[in-house]
């Protein structure tokens, strides 16, 4: 008995963790007009090992490096707890940056 996880749920689930940790704001699709999170990261098997490329944004003010460690982290971890396979490497590609504006009247 065999049971195959599909590439597209493995995408997805690199995501989603990615999506969680704090200062990234959105994953940013590689296809044009697409909104579909699953086409912000490629997915490479490399002898039974996975390599993940994640494009992503990020909050304006972060420490970019300290976020993408982290987003790496959460990816390697979510991927290898769910599917049980071993994670390579995770390169994360800093795509955009969200400004939040504030309220002027709200400061004061």
């Amino acid at each position: 008995m065999r049971i195959k996880v599909h590439p597209e749920v493995i995408r997805l689930i690199a995501v989603l963790a990615a999506l969680e940790v704090e200062g990234v704001t959105r994953a940013v699709s590689r296809m044009p007009l697409s909104h579909d999170p699953k086409r912000a990261a490629r997915l490479r098997v490399e002898g039974g090992r996975l390599e993940l490329e994640l494009h992503l944004a990020f909050r304006y003010g972060e420490d970019l490096l300290a976020v993408a460690r982290h987003a790496q982290q959460a990816v390697q971890r979510a991927v290898e707890n769910l599917v049980g396979a071993e994670v390579a490497s995770v390169d994360i590609v800093v795509e955009d940056i969200d400004f939040r504006k504030t309220d002027a009247k709200a400061e004061g």
